[in-house]
This record gives structure tokens, sequence and C-alpha cells, in this order.
């Protein structure tokens, strides 16, 4: 192999390692937010407007915050940590950013408008969103930075 095509080589593998987590992340993000979208949204509080909900959990949380995630992994895990400490260090940054941060704004933000039921049931609302984070930040971390999630990752394509 050449010194060019090498170093082709070891560039695309650098943009999968640091594609991979934006990628899974928002893909996570947005299947997460489908189902509070399903069942926050549309069983449990069922009024409000349905495109406006849609907005908000498809797009500004799905695709928003998970982008947000993927580039903070990005940031403070990519090639510094693997295995257990990358798998905790993606549950950290799933549960600030999702659990915490973007789960107080949509709470205070859901007081106002009533679409999933976070006034009538703040725990539920608020403690389910941290454990959701932490868990998904957790399965992200050990499908990136584990050799048997690379593996699965690299046979789904992703």
């Amino acid at each position: 192999m050449t010194s060019s095509a090498s170093e082709a080589l070891v560039g695309l593998e650098a943009r999968r390692r640091y594609l991979r987590p934006l990628q899974l992340a928002i893909a996570l993000s947005v299947a997460a937010e489908l189902g509070i979208l399903l069942i926050f949204g549309m069983l449990l509080s069922p009024g409000g407007s349905l495109l406006h909900k849609t907005l908000w959990t498809l797009v500004f949380c799905g695709v928003g915050m998970g982008s947000a995630v993927g580039a903070f992994v990005d940031l403070l895990v990519v090639d510094r940590l693997r295995g257990l400490p990358a798998v905790l260090a993606c549950a950290g940054i799933s549960s600030a950013i999702l659990g915490v941060a973007c789960n107080l704004l949509c709470w205070r933000l859901d007081l106002h408008f009533h679409y999933f039921g976070g006034a009538s049931n703040p725990a539920l609302f608020l403690g389910g969103g941290v454990v959701l984070a932490a868990l998904g930040g957790a399965a992200a971390g050990a499908l990136l930075f584990t050799a048997s999630g690379e593996r699965w990752l690299d046979r789904a394509g992703i």
C-alpha cells in the first residue's frame, strides 16, 4: 500500500470514529423521543397539537440534543477512553445533557404547554428522563467503545 493510500485509510478510520458517536446519539435520541411522543404525548396526554409535539420531541430534542450528546462524546471520550470508563463517561454525558439540562428545560416548557403531563406528574417526567438518559448513554458507550459493540455496529452498517 502506498503512503498516500495508507494516509487516506487512516483519515477514513478517524472520520468513522468521530461520526459514529454523532450518528448513534442522534438515532438513539430520536428513538427514545418517539417513545416519549407515543406514550406521554399521545397516550397519556392526548390534547394539544400533534405537529408541535412531534417537532418538539423528534426534531428539537431528538436531533438537537442527540447532536449535542454526540458532539460531547466526540470531544471528551473518542480517542481518550475505552471499555468501562468510556461507558460510564457516556452515561454521565447523556445524564447531564439529556437527563438534567434538557429534561428541566422541557419540564418548564411543559408546565406552560401541557403537552406531556409534566405538571400532573413531575416525578415521572423528571425521574424517567434521568433514568432513560443514563441507560441510553451507557448503551451507546457500550456499542461505541467495546470490541463487541463495535462489531455489532459494523454488522449494522453504522
